[in-house]
């Protein structure tokens, strides 16, 4: 990881523990987080992020007192500023230090369909449905594995979503960049090898509790539409999902494409497993 995004993402973590939490973080940056200590040949695959993106929970903004000391601390401590025509929600500082802010549904707080206002013209969240479960069965990450053993934020912790809901979130957003007014190749490309990345790293204990999950929500509209996603984009190698990886240059460029197939075919065994679909849908 590197060195600029550690001492953010520790800046981070350092001004939340100050008011009891810590911070989610969700996109690339959480993948790679969730997955850092994999001895697997496909975490070689996992992209550099350029900014952060930090998911505000429920539990996280539900007291006014709670989320007005977040907006104090993305806006006054850590001294990042609006990004212009993005007021509210995408902020950054020192010009290559970019903060993305995520929220789900929460009732009780104005929203549309772009964001959810958390704090009224200070701080607001992209709106994320998909995201309505990412509190349940988060990872806490240390930062003593990315810091140096003198550094004062070596004992700090940051948390990721489980992998279900990793791969919940990407999903989505593979589909909303594939198809729709926010149609775009290569953010849809993006997502795509992040899906593979996330379903080749997981492990069985992973899976088994991936299970857990999926059996507790299986009648929620979000797991099912997950699932239709699925089904439509990442049933076969030939769907779209798998093929927007297998076009991405950064995939095993040194393997021929049946050899990239094949590695193809294995996530594609694992994702269908993964959210139970079966030929009969």
């Amino acid at each position: 990881m590197e060195q600029r995004i550690t001492e953010q993402l520790a800046d981070l973590a350092e001004a939340f523990d100050k008011i009891g939490l810590k911070p989610v973080i969700c996109g690339g940056l959480g993948i790679y987080l969730c997955f850092h200590g994999s001895e697997s040949q496909d975490r070689q695959l996992i992209r550099a992020t350029t900014d952060i993106d930090l998911m505000l929970t429920e539990s996280q903004v539900v007291e006014q007192a709670q989320r007005q000391a977040i907006a104090e601390i993305i806006t006054d401590r850590l001294q990042y500023v609006v990004r212009e025509g993005r007021e509210h929600l995408h902020f950054e500082k020192d010009n290559d230090q970019l903060l993305d802010i995520l929220a789900p549904p929460m009732d009780g707080f104005k929203c549309d369909d772009v964001r959810i206002k958390l704090v009224s013209s200070q701080l607001h969240g992209r709106v994320t449905k998909e995201a309505c479960f990412v509190e349940e069965d988060l990872r806490a990450i240390p930062l003593s594995v990315f810091l140096s053993d003198d550094d004062r934020r070596y004992d700090l912790r940051v948390q990721v979503p489980s992998p279900t809901n990793l791969l919940l979130l990407k999903l989505f957003a593979f589909n909303d960049r594939d198809e729709s007014q926010r149609f775009n190749p290569e953010r849809a490309q993006a997502h795509a090898l992040d899906i593979y990345i996330t379903i080749m790293l997981t492990s069985r204990a992973d899976y088994l509790v991936g299970q857990q999950f999926l059996a507790r929500h299986e009648d929620s509209v979000i797991i099912q539409t997950a699932q239709s996603i699925v089904w439509n984009k990442f049933y076969t190698i030939e769907q779209s999902g798998w093929r927007r990886v297998l076009e991405s240059s950064i995939f095993y460029p040194d393997l021929n494409r049946r050899e990239k197939e094949t590695k193809l075919e294995e996530a594609k065994r694992r994702l269908i497993r993964w959210f139970k679909i079966t030929h009969e849908k």
